[in-house]
């Protein structure tokens, strides 16, 4: 009787001889697996030799609780997330992954316990989205538990895939981003200058740049460069706190001369309001509450809700405020702007990404197919009479059999493989 480690089906196992049994223990496939099962070994063996060995399992202990971890993640993280991932990934934790896997030990996760939360929570009327979000964070402790070696395996870790899986049986019929044509923007413009004229220069901005709200909030005079007609994006406004672009990166982007006129136009408002307000100089943001300071998200909301609500009564579609976004990279996509120069435009790392996303907006078929109009067919008329048509497309069918013979006439012509005369006297017969 005895137990010594094994190498069985991809893992490293810890094999026990007892009293004509064998009894086998999974341990795990990396190296520090190997190590952990000559030590389980090793105490086994030990206590065989001491007479203490008892074969009985014993139920599995919960090491590393699935709960515990998620929120010792978030706590020990957050100092590196944005406002809006610390909120977020605060939201899926407490509010879905923590209640459903409870203790479970991460170790013990399979797909299946994954495909039960998808199941749960479409259930509850989640979108994909959202869940596909909730287990983003749940794979993002478990490739760190298996950093630290604490867990063998991730078993989210396909869990992109998965959602895509679940999205397509779920979806009737393929989406594309919503955005405002043209026609509209123009309709909700109008209804801002005559009902918000205090929020219809941010959104002349944001549907001439297509930068996201966060960014236009965060907009400052210092950012504006009227000389070059270009904007510098530096910074964004989002949940009331002051933060990078979501990039991380700035980035500089053009401006057309309507809206370079636009904002000179508006800081010569901002200087006469200063003026009547009594203000020592002319508030830094581009586009400043009534009191000087960065304009409110939640007060930017409300003008822009009832500024939708009056375009809706007008025929226009009630979208989010960030589809001035989707319309801008759409307008620009269709009017011929190269996917790279959008991506840089609107802040994206990979212009792949930019691609995935407004495929929608890229230029219809071409109906000009003229290059390849000549493949497959005979020249006409007008095609054998042109000296730059090929000789090849130039020979008809008919006129086969007297290239042939033209062919045959070259042959024995100087240059062209002269014939190889007394070759015959020259052999020797002997």
């Amino acid at each position: 009787m005895a137990a010594k480690v094994v190498w069985y089906r991809d893992s490293w196992w810890v094999r026990t001889h007892d009293r004509g049994k064998k009894r086998d223990r999974r341990v795990g496939s990396t190296k520090a697996d190997k190590r952990a099962a000559e030590r389980i070994a090793e105490k086994i063996n030990a206590a065989i030799a001491l007479g203490q060995y008892d074969p009985t399992p014993k139920p599995a202990q919960s090491t590393l609780p699935c709960d515990a971890a998620l929120r010792r993640w978030h706590s020990t993280y957050a100092p590196t997330f944005k406002p809006t991932t610390e909120a977020s990934s605060r939201g899926v934790i407490e509010h879905h992954l923590a209640p459903f896997f409870g203790s479970t030990d991460l170790e013990q996760l399979r797909e299946e316990d994954l495909l039960r939360f998808i199941s749960a929570k479409l259930e509850e009327g989640l979108a994909p989205k959202t869940i596909a979000n909730a287990l983003g964070v749940l794979r993002r402790v478990i490739n760190l538990a298996m950093r630290e070696g604490r867990c063998p395996r991730n078993p989210a870790a396909r869990i992109g895939e998965l959602m895509r899986q679940v999205d397509r049986r779920l979806s009737t019929e393929t989406r594309d981003v919503d955005y405002w044509t043209r026609a509209e923007a123009d309709a909700l413009v109008g209804l801002a200058r005559d009902h918000e004229p205090r929020f219809a220069p941010a959104l002349v901005f944001a549907f001439s740049t297509g930068c996201r709200k966060g960014e236009i909030l965060g907009l400052k005079w210092a950012d504006v460069d009227f000389d070059r007609r270009a904007v510098a994006v530096r910074r964004a406004i989002t949940m009331r706190q002051l933060t990078t672009p979501k990039s991380g990166k700035g980035r500089l982007v053009a401006t057309t001369e309507t809206l370079a006129e636009e904002l000179f136009d508006l800081l010569a408002i901002r200087r006469r309001e200063a003026l009547a307000r009594g203000w020592p100089e002319v508030p830094e943001w581009v586009f400043p509450s009534t009191t000087g300071t960065s304009w409110d998200e939640t007060n930017f909301a409300t003008v822009w809700a009832r500024l939708r609500r009056r375009a809706q009564a007008e025929g226009v579609r009630p979208l989010r405020f960030h589809a001035t976004r989707h319309s801008w990279a759409t307008w620009a996509l269709r009017a011929g702007k190269s996917v790279r120069w959008v991506a840089q435009q609107l802040g994206h790392a990979d212009p792949a990404f930019t691609l995935r996303v407004y495929a929608h907006a890229m230029r219809e078929e071409e109906s000009d197919l003229s290059f390849a109009e000549s493949l497959g067919r005979q020249a006409t008329e007008s095609e054998q009479t042109s000296p730059n048509v090929s000789i090849r497309l130039r020979l008809r069918e008919a006129d086969f059999e007297t290239w042939a013979k033209y062919a045959t006439s070259l042959v024995g012509r100087p240059g062209l493989e002269p014939g190889t005369n007394g070759l015959k006297a020259r052999c020797s017969t002997s």
